[in-house]
């Protein structure tokens, strides 16, 4: 497929650095120290933004994280804008805590509006029609609001696209809808829509017999005789080409995804706190982490654990000076106007693929996100806290040690909870207690409920195995490979 702008997504990475440096030097960072965000830490640290110009002086700035840009907006509401020519609030959706709430401007509009086309480039050559149905997702779910934020790009681009908004709540509705619209592409959790797809194949016969009962034709009749020949599929009914999802790793759903849906999956990483799609090329090598837009760094692995252990503040290097199969933590500095964030460590952890030049022709460093470093159980759509797990298991008392693996069964991840009991204790009991303490976290209760999650499970053992990190810190929770 053609690149959209080659003169930029296919620059040489010489160029993207003196890009990058060129922002430091035009005052991306004094125009950063009008946010009570960062003014007070920059003076205590005995920082003058002017002097920021190259790469290497970044490296001098303190990290910021999400707590800080909560606590700013609790404690300094009305200082935290740099620019308050401000067109759209968008927040998380405070499952971990409270929102954060990020403002986008002209040029986050613009940005996003970019990006937003370069995705359409990568994944699309078809200059007709384009439908895309997007299942958002509300609380207590990941909430995501993005999808208008893509209407508004496209209508200010002038494509040919038709939008479809719909929920999980909705979607016996829209699925009648979309079996009349036939949209070109589907977005969202890849979770969600397998879930979906399961959905429509255990209601497909149902479904064929209520049409010909209410309607006996010829055509109601085939369909009747379709279900018993053979198990219709999503793909069967609605054909979409393609299906861009984020939100979770799609290594695990990428098969199951083309077997139900026919489509190909393309995988995107994005946040609200960052109006930027990075999304996978035709190569499907790798997401390419667009550098035109950020300043990426990445904090190793072996730095996040020495941290762990003596609390010494990591060193992060520039992504590009990253070796290939390189893991580490994911730090970027925005080009924003309203609110840029400044050495921003994301807590998602990274692989870095490769910086070279991609087959599809771009320079843009492709990656793979593995995962969160935070105190988070991730199980996609649905996330809790690993405190509360804690503050839940503690409560019951008679356990002296616990460890949460996530394995897959198929595509579904389902929560193995190991507990060793006190002396004394009984381990049916306990087990018991246990599995109820988990099933009262309202998230995931509802995700188990809509079948996201498989039901948990829980076994008393004498003992654990424990993982680790080098310097010795315990692990509470491990996700399996796949």
């Amino acid at each position: 497929m053609p690149i959209l702008h080659p003169e930029v997504e296919a620059a040489p990475l010489g160029d993207l650095r003196a890009l990058e440096e060129r922002q430091l030097r035009d005052g991306l960072l004094v125009h950063a120290s009008r946010s009570a965000l960062y003014r007070a830490r920059w003076r205590e640290a005995g920082i003058d933004p002017g002097a920021i110009r190259t790469l290497e002086d970044l490296q001098r700035l303190p990290y910021i994280r999400g707590v800080d840009l909560r606590e700013v907006w609790q404690h300094h509401p009305h200082d935290v804008l740099c620019d308050p020519d401000v067109r759209i609030w968008f927040a998380t959706s405070g499952t971990t805590g409270a929102p954060k709430w990020t403002p986008y401007g002209r040029q986050e509009l613009a940005m996003f509006e970019e990006v937003v086309l370069r995705v359409y480039h990568m994944t699309t050559t078809r200059q007709d029609a384009f439908r895309i149905a997007i299942f958002g997702t509300p609380a207590p779910f990941v909430s995501d609001a993005a999808a208008y934020a893509l209407l508004a790009a496209h209508v200010a681009a002038r494509l040919p696209v038709e939008y479809i908004l719909s929920s999980p709540t909705q979607a016996a509705v829209t699925l009648s809808f979309l079996a009349d619209r036939r949209p070109t592409a589907v977005i969202g959790f890849p979770s969600l829509l397998l879930r979906i797809a399961e959905g429509i194949a255990a209601e497909a016969p149902q479904a064929a017999r209520a049409a010909w009962r209410d309607e006996p034709s010829l055509r109601t009749f085939a369909g009747v005789v379709a279900t018993r020949m053979l198990r219709l599929q999503a793909r069967h009914l609605y054909r979409p080409e393609i299906g861009l999802f984020g939100g979770e790793p799609l290594a695990p759903y990428r098969r199951p995804l083309l077997d139900a849906w026919g489509l190909r999956a393309y995988e995107l990483y994005a946040m609200t706190e960052y109006p930027c799609f990075h999304v996978e090329c035709p190569e499907q090598s790798g997401i390419h982490l667009w550098a035109d837009w950020c300043i990426p760094e990445i904090i190793p692995l072996e730095a996040l654990d020495r941290e762990e252990a003596d609390g010494s503040v990591p060193a992060a290097i520039h992504l590009f000076d990253a070796a290939p199969g390189a893991l580490g933590e994911f730090v970027f500095t925005s080009f924003a106007r309203a609110l840029p964030l400044v050495r921003y460590r994301t807590g998602d952890v990274i692989e870095v693929l490769a910086v070279a030049r991609c087959g599809c022709g771009r320079t843009h460093p492709r990656i793979r996100v593995r995962g969160r470093r935070d105190d988070l159980v991730n199980l996609g759509l649905i996330r809790f806290s690993t405190a509360e797990l804690d503050q839940r298991l503690g409560a019951l008392g008679g356990i002296t040690n616990w460890q949460l693996r996530i394995v897959r069964r198929g595509y579904k991840p389902q929560p193995m909870l190991y507990l060793v009991p006190t002396t004394g204790a009984d381990p049916a009991e306990m087990t018991d207690a246990a599995t109820r303490a988990m099933n009262d976290i309202d998230v995931l209760r509802l995700g188990i409920e809509n079948g996201l999650v498989l039901p948990v499970e829980v076994k008393a053992v004498p003992q654990i195995d424990e993982v680790r990190t080098w310097s010795g810190k315990r692990r509470r929770v491990i996700e399996e490979a796949p």
